[in-house]
């Protein structure tokens, strides 16, 4: 077998950060955040809460669905996940003295995590039924996997699901009888 050419290699790397070209750009932001916090420390405290939270809470979502916009409802759904952490981070990086903004804006994370745990219980349910209406396991398995890969689910919680589906299809056929 013969090893890629440099050119190949090359070519590839090209490619992962074109089409990946947030994670080294989230990278860059957050080196330089840290960097302007370690070098100045907290001397404009209202300046610096704003950067962080803008950065975390609104930017590097952004960045984030701009880079992955291909990808429909999965990048709006981690989007709004990343924002929600970004909230969380920048309310642990900012000192509790300086919470100006951040005690205002607080609460949105609490919504966003709402909506994001509606999201949840809507493909478990969504799950759960097309275990409990599909024939077979292996028709069971087949629905949750399609389901799942619509969802954007990853494939191995996918398996779990479909598991834990049988587990209490088991469990239901039991108490039945």
């Amino acid at each position: 077998m013969q090893e890629p050419s440099m050119n190949e290699v090359s070519l590839a790397k090209s490619s992962f950060l074109k089409s990946h070209w947030f994670w080294p750009v989230a990278v860059a932001v957050c080196v330089f955040d840290a960097s302007v916090l370690v070098l100045d420390g907290w001397r404009s405290p209202q300046l610096k809460e704003f950067g962080v939270l803008f950065d975390l809470a609104i930017l590097l979502p952004l960045l984030y669905l701009i880079c992955y916009r291909g990808t429909g409802k999965r990048a709006l759904v981690r989007c709004l996940a990343m924002a929600c952490l970004g909230i969380w981070a920048a309310g642990h990086i900012v000192p509790d003295e300086n919470h100006a903004i951040l005690s205002e804006v607080g609460f949105l994370r609490y919504i966003g995590l709402a909506v994001l745990v509606a999201i949840e219980i809507r493909i478990g349910v969504e799950i759960f039924k097309l275990a409990f209406r599909s024939g077979s396991n292996s028709e069971s398995d087949a629905a949750i996997q399609q389901k799942a890969e619509e969802e954007g689910v990853p494939a191995w919680v996918a398996k779990l699901m479909a598991w834990e589906s049988r587990v209490w299809r088991k469990v239901w056929t039991i108490f039945r009888r």
